[in-house]
C-alpha cells in the first residue's frame, strides 16, 4: 500500500492536519517515536485566547481561527467521555499604566465581534475577580477557551483511529523519494510508503534532510501546577504576566516562562522561581494558600514573525513543513490545517502571512 501522505508528528499540528486529510479521502499515516502528545503540544493546559501580546492585540483572522477550533473541540468532546475543554473565559488585567494605555488604545481601535470582548474599569475587575492586580483595568473576553492539552490530543487520536487513521510509533530510519513515492524506513527495517511527506514535528523540523535553514527558533516554556486547600478562586482563567487556570478543585496551571536562552529542556529551578514570583505579582494573596506539585517544560518552535510556517519545500519534490504554532498553536491549529488540506489536494494557494514563500 502506498498512502497518500505520510506525517511526521504526533502532536496539535500533525493531528489536525491528519483529521482534514482523512476528511478528504486521502489516506494518511502518522509516525511519531513519542507517541501522541510527546512533544510541546502536551502541556497541562492551554488556552485559547485570541487577544494575544503584552497589549492584548486581536490575533490573526481570530474569527475564523476561533470557530474553527471550537467547532473541533466540540466534535471530539461529543463522542468521548472525557471532559477535555471548558468555555469560561479569559480576563486580561493591566499590570502597569504603559500597558493599561496601549491595551486601551488596542481595545477602542479594533472591532470586535458581539460579545467577544469587553473593557472593564478596575473598579468592575475588583468586583468580578477579588484579590486580581490590576492597574486601570483590563479586557474580559468571555469567548476564551481552556483545553488540557494532552486529554484532548489523547481523545483525538482515538477518533482519528476509527476514521482509518494508521500510525506507528517507531523511529525513523531513512526515507528516499523514488520515481513515484517516498520509501520510509524505520529503526525496525519495516518499510512505508508514500506520495508525500508533510513534516509536522516544531522545531525538531530543523533537523530533517533539507530543512536546516527554516528560521525556526525555540523557545522554552515552563508550566507549574500548583495545589491549593480552596483551589482556583476563578471560574474563569487569568491572562497576565503568563496565564493561571484551574485543571480541578484542588489544582490549577501556571505559565509560561518564554525562554530564549536555556541550558536544558528539562524543567529546572529557574522555572519555578520565575513562575512563583510572577503568580505572587498576579494573585498575591492566593498565592500563599500555593504549593508546587509539579513542574512540565517544552520547546516551541517560534518564527521571527511569530507566525506559522506552511508549505512545500522550495527545491525537494513532494515534501511539506507545517511548524512554527508557538503560543498560538491551539488558537491556529484546525483553521491553519484546513488551509493546508486544500492547498496540499486542491491546489489552492496559502496566504502568504504563513506561507513558507515569504522567506524565500
Amino acid at each position: 500500500m502506498v498512502y497518500d501522505y505520510c506525517i511526521f508528528g504526533g502532536g496539535l499540528a500533525g493531528l489536525s492536519l491528519a483529521d482534514k486529510l482523512i476528511a478528504k479521502d486521502c489516506s494518511v499515516i502518522l509516525i511519531d517515536p513519542k507517541g501522541i502528545a510527546g512533544g510541546a503540544s502536551g502541556a497541562p493546559l492551554g488556552l485559547v485566547n485570541p487577544a494575544t501580546g503584552r497589549f492584548a492585540n486581536k490575533s490573526w483572522r481570530a474569527e475564523a481561527c476561533y470557530e474553527a477550533i471550537l467547532a473541533t473541540l466540540e466534535h471530539i468532546q461529543s463522542h468521548s467521555n472525557a471532559s477535555f475543554f471548558k468555555k469560561n473565559g479569559v480576563i486580561r488585567p493591566a499590570m502597569d499604566e504603559k500597558i493599561a494605555q496601549r491595551m486601551k488604545e488596542n481595545y477602542d481601535a479594533t472591532h470586535w465581534g458581539k460579545d467577544w470582548c469587553t473593557w472593564l474599569s478596575k473598579k468592575k475587575i475588583n468586583e468580578r475577580f477579588p484579590g486580581l492586580a490590576c492597574v486601570e483595568g483590563g479586557v474580559w473576553l468571555p469567548i476564551g477557551l481552556s483545553v488540557k492539552m494532552s486529554a484532548f490530543l489523547e481523545c483525538y487520536f482515538d477518533q482519528l483511529k476509527q476514521l482509518n487513521l494508521d500510525y506507528c510509533f517507531e523511529s525513523i530510519y531513512s526515507y528516499t523519494f523514488t520515481s513515484s513515492h517516498w520509501d520510509i524506513i524505520l529503526e525496525t527495517k519495516e518499510s512505508i510508503k508514500a506520495k508525500e511527506i508533510i513534516i509536522t514535528t516544531g522545531i525538531k523540523s530543523k533537523s530533517f534532510d533539507g530543512w536546516d535553514s527554516l528560521p525556526l527558533i525555540p523557545v522554552k516554556g515552563q508550566l507549574a501546577v500548583f495545589k491549593s486547600k480552596h483551589g482556583f478562586p476563578y471560574s474563569s482563567s487569568v491572562s497576565a504576566l503568563g496565564y493561571y487556570s484551574a485543571m480541578n478543585d484542588k489544582h490549577f496551571v501556571a505559565g509560561s516562562t518564554y525562554e530564549h536562552k536555556f541550558q536544558t529542556p528539562d524543567t529546572d529551578e529557574y522555572g519555578t522561581e520565575y513562575l512563583t514570583k510572577r503568580l505572587k505579582k498576579v494573585l498575591p494573596d492566593f498565592a500563599e494558600t500555593a504549593t508546587l506539585k509539579s513542574q512540565w517544560a517544552g520547546i516551541r518552535a517560534s518564527t521571527p514573525d511569530r507566525m506559522p510556517i506552511l508549505g512545500r519545500h522550495p527545491e525537494i519534490e513532494n515534501i511539506s513543513v507545517f511548524a512554527g504554532l508557538g503560543s498560538k498553536g491551539m488558537l491556529y491549529s484546525s483553521y491553519l490545517a484546513d488551509l493546508f488540506c486544500d492547498f496540499l489536494v486542491e491546489k489552492t494557494v496559502l496566504p502568504v502571512e504563513v506561507s513558507i514563500t515569504r522567506f524565500s
